[in-house]
């Protein structure tokens, strides 16, 4: 009977963990909707600072321009054959792919009470 209901408690541990590691885990997907499907996007945060991604095959670049009061920085992350870590910069961030495998990034520009996150296709 023990061995039953330990075999029962470590199943039902086991069918947890996976469920909740398959709800947390990143799907790649934007938290917003909003796509850019040519290739560059911009947008402007509520503090006034407008964020520009350009992508290509080869290349990305983000740039977080100066023009408003936004003290956050710009972030990215890139997909070629799976996405990549997301990185971030005050200002600017460019990555290059020598195998011309990327087909899709995300821009996100953060504060404490304001998170977006767009996707961008080639």
């Amino acid at each position: 009977m023990r061995k039953r209901i330990t075999t029962a408690l470590g199943a039902a541990a086991a069918a947890v963990m996976l469920a909740t590691a398959t709800a947390s885990a990143d799907t790649g997907r934007p938290d917003t909707g909003v796509k850019f499907l040519d290739g560059s996007g911009k947008f402007t945060r509520p503090c006034g600072t407008t964020y520009q991604v350009g992508l290509t095959t080869t290349k990305v670049a983000a740039v977080k321009r100066r023009d408003g009061r936004c003290a956050g920085h710009v972030w990215l992350r890139v997909h070629g054959n799976a996405w990549g870590q997301w990185r971030h910069s005050d200002t600017e961030i460019t990555l290059n792919s020598p195998s011309g495998t990327f087909d899709r990034a995300q821009i996100k520009g953060c504060g404490e009470d304001y998170c977006k996150t767009y996707d961008v296709y080639v």
